[in-house]
C-alpha cells in the first residue's frame, strides 16, 4: 500500500475573518497599550491555532480499503463498499467528506459523521466507469472542516483493489447482413435480408406468411382454378458457419491518421462481435496484433471472459506491417469465417488480406456523430 499524502490545510472564509479579527485586536491592544484588547486578540488567535491542530489530528492515521467486483463492463453501474479505518488508539474522527476516484474520471462521494478510535465506517457506493481501464490502486480524498469550520483539511489516501473494466460492447449491426454471415441465424426457414434458404416447393398461403414469399405467377394460375394465394416454401438456410476467427489489427499505410478514440471504438466493436457470435453458438477464436498474434478461443463463457480481459488490457500495436496481417489472416481454416476489425479504415488494409475460401467480413466502425452546435441566442 502506498504511503498516504500528509494532511493539507486551507483557511475557510470564517477562519480567515476570525484570523483577521484576532490580528487586528492584538495590534490594536498593543498600540493602545490595552491589555484586555490584546488578550482578546491573542485568545482569538490561540483558538484558531487549536482548531488547526484538532483539524489535522482529525484526519491523522486514517486508511481506506475498497471492496468491489474485480471485473465490470464499461458504463454499467456496480456496487462498491468503501471503508474508512481510524487506526488511532485515542481520538475519534468527525464529519468526514469522502470522494472515491476510479479510472476514466469516475467519481463517487460519501459522508461519514463519526468514526470511533480503532474502528471503521463503511460507505455504500454505486458507480460506473465510462471507458475500459485497468487499475490496481485508487485515490480516496478525505476532507473535513472539523472543528468549527475554521479550516478545510484534506488528505489523500490510496485504496488497493484490482479493477478491470471491459470495453463497452458495440453491437455489430451490419455483421449478419455481410457476406456469408447472412445465414448465420436461421429462423422459420428463412434467413436475414433476401437470402431465403433452399427452395422446397409451393404451398397455400397461411396467416403470418410474408408478402415477399408469395409466388405471383403460381397464385394467378391458382386463382383461375378457384384456389387462393400460393407461397414459396423453403428449407432452413443451407450455410451456417461452423466457426469464426476475429482478427484485430492496427495496420495502415504510411501517412494514415492515428486516432486514439478509433482504437477504443475498435476494441468495443471486437468485444460486441465476439459476444454476438458467442450468443449465436458459433465457436470463436480471437487473434490480435497487440498480443503477438496469439490465439485465444472464446467457445465457453470462461474463455469469453478471458478474451474480454485481453481487450481491456490492450495497448495499440505500433509496428504492424502488411506481411504480418497477411500471415495472421492465412491462419483461418477452410470452414471458418474471418472477421477482420481494425482502428484503420478497411479501404487501406483490405487489399493485404489473402484470398480465402469464404469471403472475409470487414465491418467498419460506426461514424462519429457530429456535435450539436448551440443555437445562437436571439
Amino acid at each position: 500500500m502506498a504511503a498516504p499524502i500528509p494532511v493539507s490545510s486551507q483557511p475557510s472564509v470564517r477562519g480567515a475573518v476570525l484570523g483577521g479579527v484576532g490580528v487586528s485586536l492584538l495590534v490594536a491592544g498593543m498600540w493602545r497599550v490595552d491589555g484586555a484588547l490584546a488578550a482578546l486578540g491573542l485568545g482569538t488567535l490561540a483558538l484558531q491555532a487549536l482548531a488547526w491542530l484538532l483539524g489535522r489530528l482529525n484526519l491523522a492515521n486514517l486508511s481506506a480499503t475498497l471492496d468491489a467486483p474485480s471485473s465490470v463492463p464499461a458504463g454499467v453501474m456496480f456496487p462498491a463498499l468503501l471503508t474508512i479505518h481510524n487506526r488511532r488508539g485515542f481520538w475519534d474522527s468527525f464529519d468526514l467528506r469522502v470522494e472515491l476516484e476510479l479510472p476514466g474520471k469516475a467519481r463517487a462521494t460519501g459522508h461519514v459523521r463519526w468514526v470511533s478510535a480503532r474502528t471503521a465506517a463503511d460507505i455504500d457506493l454505486r458507480i460506473a466507469v465510462p471507458t475500459r481501464a485497468h487499475a490496481s490502486a485508487h485515490v480516496v480524498r478525505v476532507g473535513s472542516s472539523f472543528p468549527m469550520g475554521l479550516f478545510e483539511m484534506r488528505r489523500t489516501l490510496v485504496a488497493d483493489h484490482e479493477l478491470l473494466v471491459f470495453p463497452r460492447p458495440i453491437q455489430p449491426r451490419g455483421l449478419r447482413a455481410m457476406g456469408v454471415l447472412m445465414d448465420a441465424a436461421p429462423q422459420d426457414g428463412a434467413s436475414a435480408g433476401e437470402a431465403a434458404g433452399e427452395p422446397r416447393g409451393l404451398r397455400p398461403w397461411r396467416p403470418g406468411d410474408s408478402m415477399r414469399r408469395i409466388d405471383w405467377p403460381s397464385s394467378v394460375r391458382a386463382w383461375s382454378h378457384g384456389s387462393g394465394l400460393v407461397v414459396r416454401e423453403t428449407d432452413p438456410p443451407g450455410f451456417h458457419p461452423r466457426r469464426c476467427m476475429v482478427l484485430f489489427h492496427s495496420f495502415g499505410f504510411d501517412g494514415s491518421l492515428i486516432r486514439p478514440e478509433r482504437f477504443e471504438h475498435a476494441l468495443s466493436l471486437a468485444s460486441g462481435t465476439i459476444r454476438h457470435l458467442h450468443g449465436l453458438g458459433i465457436p470463436v477464436r480471437l487473434i490480435a496484433d497487440f498480443d503477438g498474434w496469439n490465439e485465444h478461443p472464446a467457445a465457453t463463457r470462461a474463455q469469453l471472459t478471458a478474451c474480454q480481459e485481453l481487450l481491456a488490457r490492450a495497448h495499440r500495436a505500433k509496428g504492424t506491417e502488411a506481411h504480418d496481417l497477411h500471415a495472421a489472416a492465412a491462419k483461418v481454416w477452410d470452414d471458418e469465417v474471418l472477421v477482420a476489425i481494425s482502428d484503420m479504415p478497411p479501404s487501406v488494409w483490405r487489399g493485404a488480406l489473402p484470398r480465402l475460401r469464404l469471403p472475409p467480413v470487414t465491418p467498419d466502425l460506426p461514424a462519429d456523430r457530429p456535435k450539436r452546435k448551440p443555437h445562437p441566442k436571439r
